[in-house]
């Protein structure tokens, strides 16, 4: 999907509200199939963070939740311009290496946070850690090179495997 990166929360969607970076990612349901879903990696409350996953950028309700602790596993896979991922066993990939990077510092950042056991952030807080993430997000995109196909490369299939 065309939605790029944010930092914002969805008016009227309070859930939303301790946004600090959302965007579509694709996540590894298991070997054999992957999905196109909507992340946001939300500030923490007490001792842990979260990654939550929704069907779209609506973020009208979520299909799962990723604890985000201190001690969580959070790293990048080798590769030559790679944009995949790992947060607490679940694989994700990005639709770059350099958006990658910025998902991997916010949890890195989170998980220092929640290392010193930081206070819950303030609302003031939160617009001063979205501001700082936003700048990144400008430059990722400033940078970024054009997408090679602006449409699907693969057809979606239906459940029993037809084309739709």
């Amino acid at each position: 999907p065309m939605a790029e990166l944010t930092c914002d929360p969805v008016p009227g969607v309070p859930k939303t509200s301790r946004r600090l970076l959302a965007g579509y990612l694709i996540h590894r349901d298991d070997p054999d199939a992957l999905s196109v879903v909507y992340c946001e990696l939300q500030a923490p409350v007490g001792p842990r963070a979260s990654l939550v996953i929704y069907e779209n950028e609506a973020c009208s309700s979520p299909i799962m939740e990723i604890p985000i602790f201190e001690s969580s596993v959070c790293c990048d896979v080798v590769g030559i311009n790679c944009s995949c991922f790992v947060v607490e066993g679940h694989h994700f990939a990005s639709q770059s290496s350099s958006e990658r990077k910025l998902w991997l510092r916010a949890l890195s950042n989170l998980k220092v946070k929640l290392q010193n056991k930081a206070p819950e952030p303030t609302q003031n807080e939160l617009l001063h850690f979205r501001s700082a993430i936003r700048e990144n997000i400008q430059t990722l995109q400033a940078t970024q090179e054009s997408r090679i196909a602006r449409n699907p490369l693969l057809r979606l299939l239906d459940k029993f495997g037809s084309q739709k």
